[in-house]
């Protein structure tokens, strides 16, 4: 859209019709002309760029190439010797397998028996704790018995025992009283009355 027209103000010299002048219409071409220019120039430089890098790409992609060709013929070389030792490997197990499955069965009848043996020693087990517990009960009331017995012994046998020193002590008092009466008797015959016991 051209731009409008303002009213009382002029832009340099036009001619018939509002048209531009030659000078302008030469101005404004060069600018046109130099502006094309840069930008062919930057297109070049964007092509000779984009071009450069094509070839770059380009001789990369070839050496992938080789290097996947490379590596290609290595892996066939890898997988046809790893297919060697699968097989050694696979000979291998299979020996092994059957070796293994033969202790196991071996095995398999020795827990068998063992688990026999085990449960008739807990049994054995379980027997002679129940003895031994009922012969410690069995001692433990024998213990309790005599204990009491021992007891009843002891009690009688120190009640015997005070009475027996009672009647010491009884007989000791009386003794020591007729000593008394006797000395004081003998001390009177000496002349010293009022003496009492």
């Amino acid at each position: 859209m051209p731009p409008k027209k303002k009213k009382g103000k002029k832009k340099g010299k036009k001619g018939e019709g509002g048209e531009l002048s030659v000078k302008d219409k030469y101005s404004k071409t060069l600018l046109e002309v130099d502006s094309l220019r840069h930008e062919l120039e930057t297109r070049t430089e964007l092509a000779r760029r984009s071009h450069a890098k094509a070839n770059d790409l380009k001789n990369k992609v070839s050496e992938w190439e080789e290097v996947v060709k490379s590596e290609q013929e290595e892996k066939l070389d890898i997988s046809a010797d790893m297919v060697r030792q699968y097989k050694t490997m696979q000979s291998t197990m299979a020996l092994r397998i059957h070796l293994l499955e033969t202790n196991l069965s071996h095995m398999q009848v020795q827990l068998t028996t063992t688990k026999t043996k085990l449960e008739e020693t807990e049994k054995e087990k379980s027997e002679n704790e129940r003895k031994f517990a009922d012969t410690v009960e069995r001692m433990e009331r024998e213990m309790i018995d005599m204990e009491q017995k021992y007891e009843s012994i002891l009690v009688e046998a120190m009640d015997a025992v005070a009475g027996k020193l009672e009647q010491a002590q009884a007989r000791w008092y009386k003794s020591c009283e007729m000593v008394q009466l006797r000395n004081i008797a003998k001390l009177r015959e000496f002349g010293l009355p009022n003496l009492q016991l």
